[in-house]
Parts: C-alpha cells; structure tokens; sequence
C-alpha cells in the first residue's frame, strides 16, 4: 500500500495534467461552447490541486488530514457540467469535427482514470477525513466521467447520422 502522502502527490499530478490538457483542448476545439467548457474545467481540476496540496502540505507537515468539509461543500464542481449544459447549451450536434470527438473521447478517458483513482486510493485510506475527501473527489471525476460519456455518444451519433450512417 502507498502512503497517504504518496496517494495525495500522485493526485496532485494527475489534477495538473488535466488542467494542461482542458487548457490546451480549449484553444483548440471548433466549438465555442466546448471551449467554454475546457477552459472551466481546466480551473476545477486547479481547484481540485489546491485542496489536495493543502492536504499534503498538511500530512508532510504534521502527519494529520486536515478537515475541509466546508471547502468540499462550497465547491461548485458537483454541478459544474450540469449548469455549463444548461447555461451555454453544449449541443453534440454542434461538435461534427473528428477533432472535437476525439477530444471528448479523451477528456472521458482521463476524468474515468481519475475516477478509478480516487475510488481506490479512499479504500485503502484509513483516515475518515482523508476518505471522506477522497471520496468526493471520486464522486465530483465520475459524475465528469458520466457527462463526458453522455456528450461523446450524443455527438458520435449525431456524426453517423450526418455521413448516413447507423450501426444499431
């Protein structure tokens, strides 16, 4: 089993390089609304490194999980995708670019090791803070991971359907 410390600095990297990789998709998906979109999730998986680097901080100074029920709360990830949705409108049938397909095909991939991540490292951590704040970092990458599946199919169907195409 890992140490606590070594689970928190793993997620530390793995939240950088989302943010690098929405920061980087933003500027080059085709639809602006997408691009609204990585460019907010580039700034939750920041937010996400700065809880987790106060946690580190916190265990390599003291050897203790901070408490940050009201930081997990105040967090406005868990509803990120759905007011994006609801606010700008990201319509699959907007995203016919290979391009942008595979730019979702990936964000899923990556919010799905995220998710896969966190869910194990909260098993294997005894702390009820540390697994209380894992936990919820599950929940907030595997609801990304939901919405992220649910856009991908909308638009790879609407792709087959565009190029006369339907498998089903």
């Amino acid at each position: 089993m890992k140490s606590e410390k070594d689970i928190i600095e793993f997620a530390m990297t793995m939240e950088l390089q989302g943010q690098r990789f929405y920061q980087s998709f933003a500027d080059q998906v085709e639809n602006e609304t997408a691009k609204i979109w990585f460019k907010s999730l580039a700034e939750t998986e920041k937010e996400h490194y700065e809880i987790l680097k106060k946690q580190y901080d916190s265990l390599n100074d003291n050897g203790e999980w901070l408490d940050i029920s009201k930081e997990i709360e105040n967090n406005p990830d868990q509803s990120l995708f759905d007011q994006r949705k609801q606010n700008e409108k990201l319509d699959a049938e907007q995203l016919h670019s290979h391009a942008d397909l595979s730019i979702l095909r990936m964000a899923y991939l990556i919010e799905n090791d995220f998710a896969e991540y966190y869910k194990k490292a909260a098993e294997q951590t005894k702390d009820p803070k540390g697994k209380k704040l894992l936990t919820t970092l599950f929940e907030w990458e595997n609801e990304h991971r939901r919405l992220f599946y649910e856009e991908y199919q909308q638009a790879m169907q609407s792709n087959w359907f565009d190029q006369g195409f339907a498998p089903f």
